[in-house]
């Protein structure tokens, strides 16, 4: 059997080799066949649109396109090389996580490209510039200041780092919040950096003045004569420059030096002063006094008639009053903090008005208005912020006793509101009052004043009062039905 098949099929191969011998080339179309399992390789791959930089939060698609479109296998794996700034899924979502640069590999088959992705930070977290501002330019050892900073835009406070130095840590130190301590006597630059922002506040730091001391405490000149006032500042470390300013520069002028010169006959003050620190001298211009000084130096001018020197125990403010040609005397706040009794004893027999000028405010008293002299008027009055209105606060004579009515005429920041009111202690409200016109405040009345441009009101109801009013009406009521009843029955 086995022989036979081999011989068969020698027999079908030997005809068909004749068979094709003997027939033309091309007589015999036979049918192709392709291979069912040809693999067709990638063979470049298309990045698509995409962005190349990317804002710190924001996401993108990337479409990478494999090529030729008939590929065996169109499968793209993505990864990126630092995670730590963009994240990629295998979808080919990316998201930007932080500010550099990295690359976002494509891979399909043999193939690989990449994108160069670059993250910047959002605009709105970026500061673009600073402000810095010290609350103190000028210190004295041992006083602090703080450094206001603001950024721009607002919206990139929050992710603002801010440093602080001084340039000079022996004159003025400053911790990481910008609070800078005054150490010793000089300047120092406090240098604020934010990034590439750099600005820098100076600061100046001073030794307190402890006193002025003088050469002389009063003066005796005619008009014309000149007298020099001397003076030194303790410590001998504390600034020693004095400046000079008289209350009243129709009675004596003087010079930025000390000179003081006579000019009309009454008496005034000079007042000398270093930093917060002043002193006093009183000159007294007589025409036929001799001239003199509490030191005892000698005349600076001609010779006259002689009359007693003001005792050097004496008050000036009451000199001044008293010799005084006008009817007005000027004062500062600093020269006479106190109105006393005496001083308002002069003022009303003299009947001269007194007017004290004050930080925000000139304060007025008139001899004529004084109806005792008994009480005593504190001259100082500070204004701060009310903590609950809106405007400031400020209380008169310390709350004690007024002798006469005062007017406050208010200057500056003070003068910018229009309406008044007085606290008052029983209600515990505040109280409209129309005594104020004009940035003057007339009032006989001490305690703590309001001023602001808001129109307080306030409804006050004594709940006592309120009570019995109930209880009233309830036993009229009662009544009106106890009556009615007994004709219930007719």
């Amino acid at each position: 059997m086995k022989l036979f098949t081999k011989r068969l099929a020698a027999g079908l191969l030997l005809a068909a080799l004749t068979v094709g011998a003997v027939l033309p080339a091309g007589a015999i179309n036979l049918p192709s066949i392709q291979w069912p399992f040809r693999r067709v390789a990638v063979e470049s791959i298309e990045p698509g649109e995409y962005d190349a930089q990317m804002v710190v939060g924001s996401t993108q698609q990337l479409k990478p396109v494999v090529l030729p479109e008939d590929a065996s296998d169109k499968t793209v794996v993505l990864a990126s090389e630092d995670i730590s700034i963009v994240q990629v899924d295998q979808s080919g979502l990316i998201g930007a996580l932080s500010v550099g640069t990295t690359r976002v590999s494509a891979t399909a088959g043999d193939v690989t490209i990449y994108y160069d992705i670059t993250v910047v930070p959002d605009p709105a977290t970026v500061v673009a510039d600073i402000d810095a501002a010290l609350s103190s330019n000028e210190l004295a050892v041992g006083e602090v200041a703080n450094i206001s900073v603001s950024v721009s835009p607002s919206s990139a406070a929050a992710s603002a780092t801010v440093s602080f130095t001084s340039s000079n840590e022996a004159v003025a130190t400053v911790n990481n919040f910008g609070r800078v301590t005054a150490v010793g006597k000089g300047s120092a630059t406090i240098t604020v950096t934010c990034g590439d922002i750099v600005r820098t506040v100076d600061v100046t730091v001073y030794i307190p003045t402890d006193g002025i001391h003088l050469n002389t405490n009063y003066l005796v000149l005619k008009p014309g004569e000149t007298a020099q006032i001397r003076g030194s500042v303790s410590p001998s470390t504390a600034p020693q420059a004095l400046t000079f300013r008289s209350s009243d520069t129709g009675v004596a002028t003087v010079s930025g030096g000390g000179t003081v010169t006579a000019v009309g006959t009454g008496s005034t003050s000079i007042i000398v002063s270093n930093g917060d620190s002043s002193s006093m001298v009183t000159v007294i211009v007589n025409r036929g006094s001799a001239s003199g000084s509490s030191s005892g130096s000698s005349s600076q001018g001609g010779s006259g008639s002689s009359s007693p020197e003001p005792d050097a125990s004496g008050d000036p403010i009451l000199q001044q009053i008293n010799d005084a040609q006008g009817e007005l005397v000027n004062l500062h706040q600093a020269d006479v903090p106190v109105i006393t009794s005496e001083m308002l004893n002069a003022l009303r027999r003299t009947g001269k008005t007194m007017s004290v000028t004050g930080e925000g405010y000139i304060l007025t008293v008139a001899g004529s208005d004084i109806r005792n002299t008994q009480n005593v008027i504190d001259t100082a009055v500070t204004f701060t912020p009310s903590a609950t209105e809106n405007g400031v606060e400020f209380t008169l004579n310390q709350g004690g006793a007024m002798p006469c009515t005062v007017d406050l005429t208010l200057t500056g920041d003070n003068a910018g509101y229009s309406r008044l009111y007085l606290y008052n202690e029983a209600t515990g409200q505040w109280q409209y009052l129309n005594s104020y016109s004009g940035e003057v405040v007339t009032t006989d009345t001490a305690g703590r004043y309001l001023l602001t441009n808001d129109t307080l009101t306030f409804i006050h109801m004594n709940v006592y009062a309120l009570l019995a009013a109930g209880a009233a009406l309830v036993a009229i009521v009662v009544v009106y039905i106890v009556v009615k009843k007994r004709y219930w029955f007719w």
